[in-house]
This record gives C-alpha cells, sequence and structure tokens, in this order.
C-alpha cells in the first residue's frame, strides 16, 4: 500500500474521531450550557480542521509548520476552558 494513501486513510479517521468528540461535547453544552464544553468542542473542531489542511497540503509546501498554529490554538484554547472553569468555581 503506498504510504500517501495510508496517511491519508489514518489522517481522516483521526479527523473523525476528533470531529466526533466535537459533537460529543457540544452535546454536554446543549444539556449544561457550560462554557468548558463548548470550549472543548471548539478545541477538538479546530483540531479536526488542522487534521484537514495537513492532508490537503503537499508535503514539499515548506511552510507547512503554519500549519501547526491551528493546533497551538486548539490546546491554548482548552488550557483557556480548564482555567475559565477553575476562576468561576471560586
Amino acid at each position: 500500500m503506498n504510504s500517501v494513501f495510508l496517511h491519508a486513510f489514518l489522517s481522516g479517521a483521526i479527523m473523525l474521531g476528533f470531529a466526533a468528540i466535537g459533537l460529543f461535547f457540544v452535546g454536554f453544552w446543549k444539556r449544561t450550557s457550560d462554557r468548558l464544553f463548548l470550549l472543548f468542542a471548539c478545541s477538538f473542531f479546530l483540531l479536526a480542521i488542522e487534521r484537514l489542511v495537513l492532508v490537503l497540503v503537499s508535503p514539499d509546501y515548506e511552510f507547512r509548520s503554519y500549519i501547526y498554529l491551528i493546533r497551538l490554538t486548539a490546546f491554548l484554547t482548552i488550557i483557556l476552558a480548564i482555567v475559565d472553569r477553575n476562576r468561576a468555581g471560586k
């Protein structure tokens, strides 16, 4: 099997997982109206988008590292959600 196709398949599976987790958190947010779940959902949707962009961009693209800013934004959103939740509890 060609490694390009295998990479695309695995990235698609990971993207589907991130999107499913995002929908899972959207369901919790609708039930509880808690901002933590909304921010977690946004983070996982960002991670799904980052996976999609990684597949669509050519591996020879030299500025590919800028795509990882999407991942950084997602992780910072998760940190922000946790800090916001802990501050709201006090």
